[in-house]
Parts: structure tokens; sequence; C-alpha cells
């Protein structure tokens, strides 16, 4: 008897996804599947580089923006992430290699102070934890959930890995195909012309000069920025510099 080719076909909005590889939108297609297909209600995912220095490249609250923004820089400019008790496999992961994380693996490890201010205050109940090791660095998916746990989605350990192994090639072939991005940070996150906006906004320019460089209305940079503050959960100049600092 023949197999059903049912259990193996991708599903439409996977599809999309890998259409979209490299591509802007990627990352907002990539938050939309992890939220729906893994019921993840935060994503954070950082960049450990060759030489230990640790940055952030996407965060998301599906329900708390300000949340996700605040603890992206708390966990690197505070160096938070020097309390995370996977930060030792992060920095030292061979390329290639790949390590499948629980709550559970890290939490008799966890300091309270740290449990408190990235566990108990956002509400998150159970962490599903992703460490791709890469030439280049090192990359770390961190995905929470404030109800339910990451086991109801997946009906065995076969299946959880093959899915961390799709999740970390997604992201480290998006990035090696815009090699750029880990140096943008967040703002990798952003369309064109908001990442434009907000570079011209850290050099300290004016509203007025960043329309007449980029060749736009006035009240079109305002709209870019408004729209470039609103993905990345903050509301002011000062949060911009904060966070990409």
């Amino acid at each position: 008897m023949t197999a059903s080719p049912t259990g193996w076909l991708p599903s439409p909005a996977l599809l999309t996804l890998l259409d979209t590889l490299g591509e802007d939108d990627f990352l907002d297609r990539f938050l939309d599947w992890v939220n729906e297909a893994l019921g993840a209600e935060q994503c954070m995912l950082f960049f450990c580089a060759a030489d230990k220095a640790v940055s952030t490249l996407l965060y998301k609250d599906f329900s708390k923006d300000e949340s996700a923004r605040a603890l992206a820089h708390a966990y690197i400019s505070e160096r938070r992430y020097m309390q995370d008790p996977n930060f030792a496999l992060l920095k030292e992961c061979p390329p290639g290699q790949l390590h499948v994380l629980h709550l559970d693996h890290c939490g008799p490890e966890m300091g309270p102070n740290y449990r408190r201010h990235f566990f108990d205050e956002p509400g998150f109940k159970d962490k599903l934890s992703i460490i791709r090791g890469h030439e280049a660095g090192n990359y770390y998916l961190n995905l929470y959930r404030r109800t339910g746990s990451f086991s109801e989605v997946f009906g065995h350990p076969e299946e959880e890995s093959a899915a961390a192994r799709l999740l970390s090639s997604l992201l480290v072939k998006h990035y090696l195909i815009n090699q750029k991005m880990l140096a943008q940070g967040p703002l990798a996150f952003l369309s064109h012309r908001e990442q434009q906006v907000c570079q011209a906004v850290l050099q300290g320019k004016k509203n007025e000069i960043i329309a007449d460089e980029l060749g736009v209305t006035l009240n079109s940079v305002v709209t870019y920025r408004k729209r470039a503050y609103e993905k990345l959960g903050i509301s002011s100049r000062a949060q911009l510099f904060a966070l990409c600092q």
C-alpha cells in the first residue's frame, strides 16, 4: 500500500514563508507562523558573534509589544545574558550543531532575579530555546508561552527536533542572504525606508533634513518613523538610541 503524501506536505503558510526567504517581509511572516503554528506568544532572536559579542536580531510579543522591547533591551544593554543558564552553551556551540532546550533544562540553574524579570513578571509559563552553531556566530531563538506548553504542539521528540532544525535553518539562511542584517540588529525587521529614517534619526538628523536627503515629503518621513517605532515597540528617539546602542 502506498503511503499518503499528506503526512509530509508543508502547509500553505510554510510554503509562503519559504517563498519570502531573504525578502523584506520574511521576518513578519516568520513571526506570524511561530505564533499560529506553535502558539508562541513571544519570540526573541539573539546572535552571538565569533568574538562572543551578543546582539538582538528580532523580538516580538504578540500581546505586549513594550514588554518585548524592554526585555530585549535588558538582556543586551544590561548584560543580563551573563545570567542566562544557556549562555555558556550559546558561546561554545560548534558550527553545525543544534541544541533544543526546555525551561526545565535550565530552571534549576536560573537565579531568582533572572526568573522574576524574564519569566514571572511577563507571565510566561513555558519556554523553548533553540541554539544553532555557525561559523560566523551562533543563533539563539527563544519562544515563550503564557498558556499551555510547547509539549502540546509536538507528538514526539523527533517532531520537535525536526521543527527546531527547520526554524533555525530558515533564520540562518535568511541572515546569510542578508549579511548586513546582522549588523543592523532590530532595524533589520523594518522596511528599507523605515531603516533609512531610523538610521538618520540615530545620526541626529531632523525630519526636514531626512526628507530632503531621501527625496520624500516631510509627511512621509513622519509616517515611516511612526511605523518603525510601532514595529520596534518604542515611542521616542531616546528609546531608539537605547535599543540600538
